[in-house]
């Protein structure tokens, strides 16, 4: 039987999720059957569900009913989630559901999710970093860590994380890291362009997140450059790696296509022959696409440039909820 979940924020990850879940829904072990956003009515979110240029729900139609989003399918499969405009402490259907996926943004502190944990809900899932919940799982990592008896305020890490921590564990595990580094190129989302935005170097939570997962990087070995474009598309993220026992260009890129089509990275990452742009990987599957043709083999450090649409690292949080939920016998 397919766990409950209420989804509380319904901004660009809310969005994304209710996607994401809806094209997967069949075979999901969870049923999203709640949504609250302390901001958007309904009226806003059918309004955005129907018009955004990026999340596109061409496969559905989509109706209101009272407090109710009615997605049909094709196949004439139905799905209906209540929708609430609430404060989150007066959500209305609080402790219903099995599992809140807790998406706002706002409540990335465990004490703040707590009141969440109530009636049916045993499990609240951070889709942002959070330095002092019970446990962070990394989908492709450490999901086989979660213990429901203890975790129960989690988190998925962020996008950066996603795509650098499941890839340097592969990495050190097969060829020694020495030391390594990150920069990432990300977006801004679309409301904030009319505020003059600029560009902006930032702290990203993967410079810490990254050694508290990883013990082989720190301070000492470990960086990550974050600069904040006036841009909304989709985002850039390199990495390099030093390490210890450094493969020929040929023997790497050999080594890359076989852990990405049936090793380690499988069904995490992928990888394109030419850099085309930064577009064809909007709302992609994988938690970054490496590009073949700008990886670089100098001095036993590996180049690897990548792509990777940030807003849609739902799609490894989908994989931790879809993970949780089957790993638990709680129901409705």
């Amino acid at each position: 039987m397919k766990k409950s979940a209420g989804i509380n924020g319904f901004g660009r990850f809310g969005l994304h999720l209710i996607k994401y879940w809806l094209d997967r829904a069949r075979e999901s072990t969870y049923s999203i059957d709640y949504i609250n956003d302390d901001y958007l009515t309904i009226d806003d979110a059918y309004k955005i569900l129907i018009s955004d240029p990026s999340v596109v729900f061409n496969k559905y139609k989509i109706k209101l009913l009272d407090n109710t989003l009615r997605f049909l399918a094709a196949d004439g499969t139905l799905y209906e989630i209540e929708y609430s405009n609430s404060l989150k402490d007066d959500i209305p259907w609080l402790g219903r559901p099995g599992f809140m996926l807790e998406c706002s943004g706002k409540n990335t502190i465990k004490r703040d999710c707590e009141n969440f944990l109530t009636g049916n809900t045993k499990t609240v899932i951070i889709s942002a970093t959070s330095w002092d919940c019970d446990k962070t799982l990394v989908y492709g990592f450490n999901e086989k860590a979660y213990q429901p008896d203890t975790d129960k305020v989690v988190s998925y890490g962020s996008c950066t994380v996603n795509a650098y921590v499941p890839l340097g564990e592969c990495m050190h595990k097969k060829f020694g890291i020495l030391d390594s580094d990150v920069n990432v190129i990300h977006n801004i989302q679309e409301y904030r362009m009319k505020d003059n935005y600029t560009l902006n170097r930032k702290f990203c939570t993967l410079e810490k997140s990254g050694p508290n997962l990883l013990p082989f990087i720190g301070n000492h070995n470990f960086v990550v450059n974050y600069t904040v474009v006036p841009y909304t598309g989709v985002s850039m993220i390199d990495f390099r790696f030093h390490l210890e026992k450094c493969p020929t260009r040929s023997d790497f890129i050999t080594d890359l296509e076989y852990l990405i089509r049936e090793g380690d990275l499988k069904g995490l990452y992928s990888m394109d022959e030419v850099d085309v742009g930064a577009e064809i990987y909007n709302c992609t599957t994988f938690s970054s696409v490496f590009i073949k043709e700008g990886i670089k083999v100098i001095n036993n450090s590996v180049y690897l440039p990548a792509y990777f649409d940030n807003e849609n690292s739902v799609n490894r949080y989908h994989d931790l909820v879809n993970y949780i939920c089957g790993s638990q016998n709680i129901t409705k």
